[in-house]
């Protein structure tokens, strides 16, 4: 174990922090930033096994995490009039949550360099050009250069950067979050964290229902009560039913959006 490292977020000092197992065989090393108090593995060496296809029959919570993550998504998007905006899902995997958002009508396209989205094939994206929204669902936390990951998703200038990861408090070497049974988990973010990625991108973000929203500065007033931290009580009300709304638009809406995009993949122009 080396005593410390340079975070791959800020480029701070990291010093060692506890060790644990990782995909039952590697004993590696964890390290905490003194700067921007991330948590973070050594030097990922095991990445060519953790991505093993096979691995995925870990993603138990696949589906709830997406119907949950599309909710919240339909909520923020119609709340700040923004339905018309490219929707990205960077690292979409499977494709369900960029098919779970087209079938309620929204813009939305998958983004992933390993894998074919399965569920949306033919609605992906080969770069975030042009994206409004750009959507990280359990994906921030496997970025092996984060400060280079996320220097190129906001050089693309989004309205919108929502992000689901679980947020490091202290360090513990049985945190659940750790992964250690499939050793995707590479990399974890503080509240101190998401502050420098905000200041260092000049852009606001708060926590909102669990989930970390980077905003341009003209949504803060339709986000927050005037000249509070409160959230408007109108988002609030909204969040509140995000999944029942979601779930009433998809079931109302049928098999409609599906259909046109069915037709849409026969003439070859989605």
């Amino acid at each position: 174990m080396l005593g410390k490292i340079n975070c791959r977020l800020c480029g701070g000092s990291a010093q060692s922090s506890f060790e644990q197992k990782i995909l039952n065989k590697y004993q590696i090393s964890y390290y905490l930033c003194d700067e921007c108090g991330s948590l973070q593995t050594e030097k990922p060496f095991w990445l060519h096994e953790a991505y093993d296809p096979f691995n995925e029959r870990f993603d138990t919570g696949q589906l709830i995490r997406s119907i949950n993550n599309a909710a919240f998504l339909s909520a923020i998007v119609s709340y700040l009039q923004l339905e018309n905006e490219l929707l990205v899902d960077y690292g979409c995997g499977s494709g369900l949550l960029t098919r779970l958002l087209r079938d309620i009508g929204l813009n939305a396209w998958g983004f992933d360099s390993y894998s074919a989205p399965r569920l949306a094939l033919g609605f992906q994206k080969a770069s975030l050009d042009g994206a409004g929204i750009i959507n990280l669902c359990e994906v921030a936390e496997h970025f092996e250069n984060p400060a280079q990951s996320f220097d190129e998703l906001f050089a693309n200038k989004p309205e919108l950067l929502i992000v689901q990861t679980g947020i490091f408090e202290k360090s513990d070497p049985n945190w659940f979050y750790l992964a250690l049974d499939h050793g995707q988990h590479i990399f974890f973010y503080s509240h101190k964290s998401i502050e420098y990625l905000a200041r260092r991108h000049n852009i606001a973000a708060t926590f909102l229902d669990g989930f970390i929203v980077f905003f341009k500065l003209p949504y803060l007033e339709k986000l927050f009560n005037p000249n509070t931290s409160k959230i408007n009580s109108n988002l609030q009300k909204l969040l509140a039913n995000a999944v029942p709304n979601f779930l009433s638009k998809l079931l109302i809406n049928g098999y409609k959006y599906a259909v046109n995009d069915n037709s849409l993949l026969k003439t070859g122009s989605p």
